[in-house]
This record gives structure tokens, sequence and C-alpha cells, in this order.
């Protein structure tokens, strides 16, 4: 919960402490930041175990009591000191500016804590398989294609709207998927999997499933994007995993992408450098683009579009393979939404298909019908201004 600082080590109000080390206590207990400096290599989880993904949510929670027991304590240890800050007057500190920020600040941390969900953060095995895209089937063939991947994920309880922080069930199925999808005759052309690495997108990777198998499973390049506050713990899932997809001739990394936040180029919370207009494709096209589960709000159709758009290599070549869950009728309409926001860029359905899908959250997971299209450019269409 709050690193290596041990409670007794933080600095008591009561010895008027500096505004240097209120901010450096304050800045160890934020919650991204605990996350985010984990050790990869450590043992993983807040209990130590690495949960497999088939796992009921009642066989965790069992198992984890006592865990939960000690993280209680510590948590009410960190939920005291983060009182005693908003209670304080800190007097002795002139900056009036800087105690109204230490105050907002400790107010912040003390709702992000009461928000989590009463699981925590757990980790958990996830397993996908190739053996069909590319030449796997062909003579002399690398027996890695074959093998099943063991991807190691972090998942941190959800606080307020962050749902990056949960797999869902829906980059499961479509991480299962891709050599199957890497096949079909409007993917084949790129070599997924069995010709020179191919630069893939990821958006609204979450904790980085999805993207994390394509690297491995297609040996492809792949940058991994979402939005700042989910990066860190992303980032620490792919560095987690960086030896298995290597081993696979793959690469993977992570950097932060707003959709639409491309006009802000001077602000980096919002998209890497890399990903701004027109950088990504004179230097390095991304030939593919990939998005699970990314549609939950009715302003998300016509953002994903737009990135899409504006990420996605210029050349009729270019492909975006999305695949979302049609758990409901709201959930139908933003998809509905999505194709036609993407026929107005001249971005077309080329294949689609359907596939079963759940999520494995809990027992009895809810169950639902996923549908999945690969997008590319018209023949003829205008591109984006300076292509």
């Amino acid at each position: 919960m709050h690193g290596l600082t041990p409670p007794e080590l933080f600095p008591p109000m009561r010895e008027r402490p500096s505004l240097e080390a209120i901010r450096a206590c304050l800045a160890r207990l934020d919650v991204s930041t605990c996350r985010a400096g984990s050790d990869p290599d450590g043992p993983d989880g807040p209990d130590g175990r690495v949960w497999d993904w088939t796992t009921p949510a009642d066989e965790i929670e069992a198992a984890s009591a006592a865990a939960a027991l000690r993280a209680r304590r510590s948590a009410s240890a960190v939920a005291r000191y983060l009182g005693s800050i908003v209670m304080s007057d800190l007097a002795w500190l002139v900056d009036e500016e800087a105690r109204e920020t230490l105050w907002a600040t400790a107010s912040r941390q003390i709702a992000e804590r009461c928000g989590r969900t009463a699981m925590g953060e757990i980790t958990r095995r996830w397993r996908v398989t190739g053996g069909t895209a590319g030449s796997t089937d062909s003579a002399g063939s690398d027996d890695r294609d074959k093998e099943a991947i063991d991807l190691i994920l972090c998942e941190p309880a959800i606080v307020g709207d962050s749902l990056g922080f949960k797999t869902w069930g829906t980059a499961y199925v479509m991480a299962c998927m891709l050599p199957q999808l890497a096949a079909t005759r409007e993917l084949c052309h790129l070599g997924l999997g069995g010709g020179p690495a191919p630069h893939v997108l990821e958006l609204g990777a979450g904790t980085g499933l999805l993207g994390l198998a394509a690297a491995a499973l297609w040996r492809a390049d792949v940058v991994l994007t979402d939005l700042a506050a989910i990066v860190p713990n992303l980032a620490a899932n792919v560095a987690r995993n960086t030896a298995v997809v290597e081993r696979h001739g793959g690469r993977a990394r992570a950097a932060v992408l707003q959709w639409g936040g491309r006009r802000a180029a001077d602000c980096p919370e919002e998209a890497d450098p890399l990903l701004l207009l027109g950088t990504a494709h004179r230097k390095q096209p991304f030939s593919l683009v990939l998005a699970a589960d990314a549609l939950y709000d009715d302003g998300h159709a016509e953002l994903l579009a737009s990135a899409i758009d504006e990420q996605l290599a210029s050349s009729l070549a270019g492909r975006a393979l999305v695949m979302v869950p049609l758990r409901d009728g709201h959930t139908e309409t933003i998809a509905r939404a999505f194709v036609l926001a993407m026929a107005a860029r001249s971005l077309v359905v080329a294949d689609e298909g359907r596939a079963d899908g759940q999520d494995t959250d809990w027992s009895g997971g809810s169950q639902f019908l996923c549908c999945w299209w690969v997008f590319r450019r018209m023949d003829g269409a205008q591109t984006r201004e300076g292509e």
C-alpha cells in the first residue's frame, strides 16, 4: 500500500515536518506511484501469488483473507496519517498555497482509498496459444509458434472510473483469436507472425493483455497506449512480460495517448511525442491498429474512430482490427455509431465476425456476444492533411 516506507517512518504532524518532507511522503503514498514502483521481478500480487485467469473471484478472496487483514491494518495506519494532515492547521508552513495543496492531496488520497473495490489488487496468469498465424504449419516452423504463452498481469483495484485497471473478457477473447485472425484474407498480407515484425498500435490497452499477446504471437513491434493514469500499471505489466515477449521474437512498450489529445503537442500527459499526428507516419507507420472493448460511453465512438484515423498508416495496406462486446442495447448502439464514424473517415469494413465472450472475474461471470471488424481505407480516399 505504501511501498517500502513503514508507517512509523511517516513524518508526524506533531513534530512540524518541513514542506518537502510532507510532499515526499504523500508522493510515496500516492496510489499510482505505489503501483508503478513495484518490482516487476519481485513477488507478484499483494500476497505473493499469481492467480490463473480461470480462478473464480470467491476463491481468490478466500485465499487472500490473511493478506487482506494485513493490508487493512496497513491501510488503517495510512488513513490515520492522511487524516492527521487534513486535520492539522499546518500553521508552521508560511506558504498558504502550499498548505492548501497538501490538504487537497491528502484528501484526494483518502477518497481514492475509500473507493477501491473490496477485492483489491490481484495478479493473474493469462494463457494464449499460437499455431495458426504465418507459416506455423510449414516444414521447419518454429516450435515457439505452437507453445502456450503465459502472460502475468497486475490488476489494481478499480479507483473511480479507472476501468483500464481491469482485464476485460473481450481482450482475452481477441488475444486467443489472434493467430486465427492473422490468417484471414484482410490481414494475411501483413505477415503477422511469419514475416518482418509489423508495427502495431493498441488503443485503450488497459492492463496490456491484447497488446502483449500480439507482440508475442505475431512477433510484432507493439506500442500499447492508454490514458496517463493507466500507463504506470500498463508499463509495469509490459516490463513484467518483456522476457517472454522477446523470447518469442516480439517487442512491446507502453506510451500515453489520450484520444483527441494530439492538438496539445506540448502536453506530455495527453500524448507521447512519438504518437503525435504525423510523426508516427513519417518515421514508423502503424500498419495495424488494435482495440478491444474500448467503447463504453456515447462519445467514445467518435473519439476512437478519430484516433484510429490519426494513427493508422495512410497506405491502402493499413488495417484496424477492433472487437467490442454486445452486452446490451446501449453497447449495440455505440457499436453501430462507431462503424458509421469510421465510414465518415473513409475507413470501411473489409471483414467481420462474431465470437462468444465472458467476463471471468467471478464464478458464473456474465456471458455476451463479441463483434469484430477489420477496417481498411477506401481506394482513392483523401487521407489526412500533409500525407
